[in-house]
């Protein structure tokens, strides 16, 4: 295990190094990588998504699968660059992927206050996730992204109890923890793996139908 577990730690550094996109992360091995634990979060987040459907039902949230292994981490902060490519995981213990957050060179990282962040500067992205409901709340409050190529989500569906889905799972959107949730316009690969979705904001997001 512990050999298992420097392969991953390596691979992992490997990938946020390189700084690439992935274009499609089932394709990546899930028993070489690793991310660290951590609990807490952050709730409120302002930003609108022009890509929300609006006036959209409230949704139905999805749980995660009875006796799925947790997630490696909760509550994580990714710090990434403002113009370099980077890619940051979240993982079930198992190693299986929760979530992957792809961020282009080319997104413009834009503060609370409506400045955009210099090249090479640090941006801290905190990522909380729900313990019951597959939901998770990204920050810091009021951020965003503009540029031709937006910050791209994954969500891996193996330990989300979509059986239990009436509808067709997709990634939902509120702008802030007292607003109406919206649907995003979500992608989802043939076998019902991945759902993947393009995000502009730092807002709260959820898995439901």
């Amino acid at each position: 295990m512990s050999r298992l577990r420097n392969l991953a730690v390596a691979s992992l550094a490997i990938l946020i190094a390189a700084c690439g996109d992935i274009a499609n992360p089932a394709a990546m091995d899930q028993s070489a990588m690793f991310a660290q634990g951590g609990r807490g979060g952050n709730n409120n987040n302002t930003a609108q998504d022009s890509t929300a459907t609006p006036g959209s039902q409230a949704p139905n949230f999805l749980q995660f699968v009875e006796g799925s292994p947790p997630l490696t981490t909760y509550d994580t902060t990714f710090i990434a660059h403002q113009g370099w490519k980077q890619s940051f995981v979240i993982f079930h213990e198992d190693y299986n992927y929760f979530m992957v957050l792809d961020v282009p060179g080319t997104a413009q990282f834009v503060d609370g206050l409506g400045q955009p962040v210099p090249y090479g500067t640090p941006v801290p992205i905190t990522v909380h996730v729900d313990d019951e409901d597959v939901s998770f709340e990204f920050g810091p409050h009021g951020s965003y992204f503009t540029g031709k190529r937006p910050v791209v989500l994954w969500i891996y569906l193996k330990y989300v109890d979509v059986a239990n889905a009436a509808g067709d799972p997709a990634i939902w959107y509120q702008p802030d923890s007292e607003a109406d949730w919206s649907a995003l316009p979500t992608n989802a690969d043939k076998a019902g793996n991945w759902l993947k979705v393009e995000l502009r904001h730092f807002s709260n997001y959820a898995i439901a139908w």
